[in-house]
């Protein structure tokens, strides 16, 4: 009776043992993805990613304009193209990203033909933009719940969820286009009114 209940036991540490060596190293069961959050940083300092609207779709082609903002107590410093990828449920989705310093070779968005990709250098409070640009007509769509968003010279990752007014992220045709980040609301340099751009 002893040895049955000593063996029950032992079973019983060895198995808390193991589920607590898992919580502590973060390792997720065998097939499961763990979902990104958000930690994107300058130095010490957050910065927060958000979705800021829509030029609509327009021949199956439309823009997204995010905001990055900066949390923090410092200023620092950002440039260059951010890189873009998909998530479902915690899975990588396939989508192609291409850089391109204006959209379509045009100064509509992005920066203007002549001008270099800029340093931003972003005060407490402070906002730089970018958009990306795809389209919902090609066909092997995509239907994400959420975009996650790096940049080279900065530690972490931002997790940008589905807008309330949108039931997925949908990008179809196997790409979309990245432009650069610039000071400021637009995504545009020069700035443009966000009246002009953006539907929604």
């Amino acid at each position: 009776m002893r040895d049955g209940c000593w063996r029950s036991t032992r079973i019983a540490t060895r198995l808390l043992l193991a589920l607590s060596s898992l919580l502590l190293i973060g390792v997720a069961p065998s097939g499961a993805d763990t979902m990104p959050t958000s930690t994107l940083r300058c130095g010490f300092d957050h910065l927060s990613v958000l979705w800021r609207g829509t030029t609509g779709g327009l021949a199956g082609t439309f823009g997204e304009l995010f905001w990055i903002r900066h949390e923090g107590g410092a200023a620092c410093v950002v440039s260059g193209y951010p890189s873009i990828s998909f998530y479902e449920n915690g899975k990588r989705l396939l989508m192609k990203t291409e850089d391109f310093a204006g959209h379509l070779g045009n100064d509509m968005m992005g920066i203007a033909s002549g001008r270099r990709i800029p340093s931003i250098r972003l005060s407490p409070g402070g906002i730089a933009s970018f958009w990306i640009f795809g389209n919902d007509v090609m066909p092997k769509c995509i239907n994400a719940s959420q975009i996650v968003m790096s940049v080279k010279s900065l530690a972490g990752r931002a997790v940008i969820p589905v807008p309330r007014v949108y039931s997925a992220w949908i990008y179809c045709g196997g790409g979309i286009g990245v432009n650069p980040m610039v000071a400021g609301v637009s995504g545009s340099d020069p700035p443009r009114p966000l009246r002009s751009e953006l539907l929604l």
